[in-house]
């Protein structure tokens, strides 16, 4: 058995039980298997997500890891259009970690993610992503990213209006636990879900199985949160 193949049956095995404890089955938690875009965060790689890949694929649901072309969101934004119509996928997910929540929000607010009676993105999904900015980052730019400063001309203007345009469904999922996002900037105005777990940490929501599920929860349609 290849290490491939194992990540994937572990993976399988380990979100069937964690189901099981939560009162899920797979055919009532899974979706539709739209393609989900995974976008990583602030100098991550795509290697941050190979787990949750798996998963996902272990549940029958596509994925892609995009590959950023660097730390500009609205670069990044581009290249998420940019894969979409490459690959021809027609309507996907997106499940973002970190600053890529940013990426993936500026794709779906400007560049036509959100847009129209049936939208690109159907379910935007944010893993402790800084929606209103870290303040590290004003005065640390270099290490923390400087658009993620709350009065960045790049946050101004994404946080301008309306945080959730178009028939989009969105979830922020954070942790009070999470160690460098605080709870107070993971909102997301106009109507979302939002979804509070503890003892998970930054890099945990990529890997944390009770995370897992709610991201499959979000995408099949269902808010595993509050909705507010």
């Amino acid at each position: 058995m290849t290490s491939r193949s194992r990540t994937l049956r572990a993976a399988s095995l380990l979100a069937s039980v964690f189901m099981m404890f939560a009162g899920l089955s797979i055919a009532e938690a899974s979706p539709s298997p739209r393609t989900v875009l995974l976008v990583h965060g602030y100098q991550g790689s795509t290697a941050s997500f190979d787990l949750m890949q798996a998963s996902l694929l272990a549940q029958g649901i596509p994925s892609i890891e995009v590959v950023l072309p660097g730390q500009d969101n609205v670069a990044n934004a581009n290249a998420i259009k940019a894969l979409i119509a490459s690959q021809g996928l027609g309507t996907v997910d997106i499940v973002a970690h970190s600053m890529g929540g940013l990426s993936g929000r500026w794709y779906a607010k400007f560049l036509g993610g959100s847009t129209g009676s049936t939208p690109v993105v159907a379910h935007y999904i944010s893993l402790g992503t800084p929606q209103y900015g870290l303040y590290t980052a004003c005065v640390l730019p270099a290490t923390y990213g400087g658009q993620m400063c709350p009065w960045s001309s790049f946050l101004s203007k994404l946080n301008n209006g309306d945080d959730t345009p178009g028939l989009t469904s969105y979830t922020t999922i954070y942790s009070t636990t999470d160690g460098l996002v605080p709870t107070s900037s993971s909102r997301l105005d106009g109507g979302a879900c939002f979804v509070l777990d503890t003892g998970v940490t930054h890099s945990g929501l990529l890997t944390n199985t009770t995370v897992f599920i709610q991201i499959v929860t979000a995408l099949g349609g269902t808010c595993p949160g509050t909705f507010k």
